[in-house]
């Protein structure tokens, strides 16, 4: 069996290849600070190019499948964030097939890619806060590593949620909000793109966080 890290950097070399090819390929430029996640990886918006983004992320959730496993190993008594964590990866390979395959599963089903996405996330957050807790307390050398992917990850969430709590009036963010002067630093865009920077930090973080007796 690989070690953690192959599975990692494999997943994130497969996933930010197929997003960056997806953002070269969006009609006008993708403006990173007012476009969601959801809008680079889509038909309706990015016919083009929606499908390099769409098959990277199943692909790369895809690979964590086996990180997770090899997770199991380090972490013998984390098993609930450690399904939490293979729940994540699972619908997050969802996700990219259903970007990939169909051009809006909201308007067959409502809702459905919002659920989706939400399971994604909260998967992949509360299975991975979980384990940091555990590389805190269990491997005093990655304290630091493990403050600096869990203290971000925390403050971005609690961010994300009172935005979305609080911009309902200014309608989905897009790049109309940089028109209406609306600042970087309240669009959900913004902070989404800086969640999924940190959840694949503290996935790496993770990947490094074996225990000197399963080192070999």
């Amino acid at each position: 069996m690989h070690h953690p890290i192959f599975w990692f950097a494999t997943a994130l070399l497969t996933m930010f290849s197929g997003l960056l090819l997806s953002a070269y390929y969006f009609p006008g430029g993708f403006d990173w600070g007012y476009q969601v996640a959801s809008a680079l990886m889509s038909q309706k918006h990015n016919p083009t190019g929606g499908h390099w983004f769409a098959a990277g992320m199943c692909l790369a959730m895809l690979l964590l499948l086996p990180y997770v496993k090899t997770l199991r190993r380090d972490f013998p008594d984390g098993g609930a964030y450690l399904r939490f964590l293979q729940v994540g990866v699972i619908f997050g390979a969802l996700m990219g097939a259903e970007r990939l395959f169909i051009r809006d599963l909201s308007h067959l089903l409502y809702k459905s890619h919002e659920f989706i996405a939400l399971m994604t996330f909260l998967g992949i957050y509360i299975g991975q806060l979980g384990l940091l807790s555990r590389a805190y307390r269990q491997r005093p050398q990655l304290r630091l590593p493990v403050l600096a992917a869990a203290l971000p990850l925390l403050g971005i969430s609690v961010t994300l949620f009172y935005l979305y709590l609080t911009q309902r009036h200014l309608g989905w963010v897009n790049v109309s909000w940089r028109e209406k002067g609306i600042p970087i630093w309240v669009s959900f865009a913004f902070w989404q793109w800086g969640m999924i920077t940190f959840l694949w930090a503290g996935l790496g973080v993770l990947a490094f966080s074996r225990k000197p007796s399963n080192l070999s």
